[in-house]
């Protein structure tokens, strides 16, 4: 990616954060103070990315790929706040999180404003399948984590209801922003499933990293370390290792994640070999994200295109954690 194109990405992006801002701008000086906080620790805008990248060689005008980057990160922002307030989180990204800092009244109707002003943004679109469209990945967020929220409580899970779950919680987004792009386009049926694929194998690529960084230290992920496991999240890694265990063993290490053990939990992982496991899960999304790219992207850019996705776009993906 060029120096050019480099700086083109950083202004799309200050523009999206400028629309944001503008979206959630407030009456009230106590939601203007959170809003301040939280934009100021954003993280990647790895979604803003992935639209700026593929909208941008596709065809859409800016102004509609700032427009959808600032509603599908505030998406993104509303189900973080309450998914803190859910898992009675502390930290996010190295800082307090909203619930912490303001306390879980505050963080309840914080959450409820960004949703708002989502719609809000959301109604304002002239294209009303692309609001629709948004629309539905919002309700399938809300419907991903009532069943983590199930199977949290079973105290199992399944690698087919582990995947069913991300699909919701996080690959939904993804493929909702890419076929949105398609949307504004006008393109096929058959182009937009195959945008949807390629934001589902982002999203599940993502998650799984997320998943072994619940394993590293907090300075390097901007997660706290075992945040997963102490409020009872079975992760990949968890769930390949619990596969090739007998009844009793898998008992023994559930009592070890409840007692709190998560270093021994870990030893057992990795003499397991379920992080190498989950890793060459993750590859294989990225694999597939490059190989849906394809049908996309010129033939004279696609090289760029192949090192800006794996040095720039999905860097924090292929990074070997362990």
């Amino acid at each position: 990616m060029s120096n050019i194109e480099e700086q083109n990405l950083t202004e799309f992006l200050l523009e999206v954060k400028a629309k944001m801002a503008n979206i959630t701008l407030s009456e009230n000086e106590a939601i203007n103070e959170i809003t301040s906080y939280v934009l100021s620790n954003t993280g990647k805008f790895i979604r803003s990315k992935i639209i700026y990248l593929y909208g941008n060689e596709i065809g859409v005008k800016k102004s509609k790929l700032i427009e959808l980057a600032s509603a599908a990160e505030l998406i993104h922002l509303s189900t973080l706040i309450h998914d803190d307030i859910i898992d009675e989180a502390d930290i996010r990204r190295n800082k307090p999180t909203v619930v912490n800092k303001w306390g879980i009244k505050k963080a309840i109707l914080y959450g409820d404003f960004l949703y708002t002003k989502t719609f809000q943004a959301l109604n304002s679109l002239e294209n009303i399948a692309i609001s629709d469209e948004l629309i539905k990945c919002a309700e399938m967020l809300i419907d991903g984590e009532f069943n983590q929220i199930r199977i949290k409580n079973n105290n199992t899970i399944s690698l087919e209801q582990y995947y069913d779950v991300i699909e919701k919680k996080t690959a939904v987004l993804f493929s909702g922003i890419l076929k949105c792009i398609g949307i504004e386009m006008k393109l096929s049926e058959d182009d937009l499933e195959q945008l949807k694929q390629l934001g589902l194998s982002f999203g599940k690529a993502f998650q799984i990293n997320d998943d072994l960084s619940d394993f590293n230290k907090s300075e390097i992920t901007g997660k706290a370390e075992f945040k997963d496991l102490s409020e009872g999240k079975l992760t990949l890694p968890v769930i390949l290792m619990l596969e090739d265990l007998n009844p009793n063993q898998q008992d023994q290490i559930l009592e070890l994640i409840h007692s709190g053990e998560y270093v021994a939990v870990k030893e057992h992982i990795d003499n397991s070999n379920s992080f190498e496991k989950a890793r060459i899960e993750r590859d294989k999304a990225i694999s597939n994200c490059i190989e849906y790219t394809e049908r996309f992207i010129k033939l004279d850019r696609l090289d760029n295109l192949r090192i800006f996705l794996k040095l720039k776009m999905i860097k924090f993906l292929i990074m070997k954690l362990f």
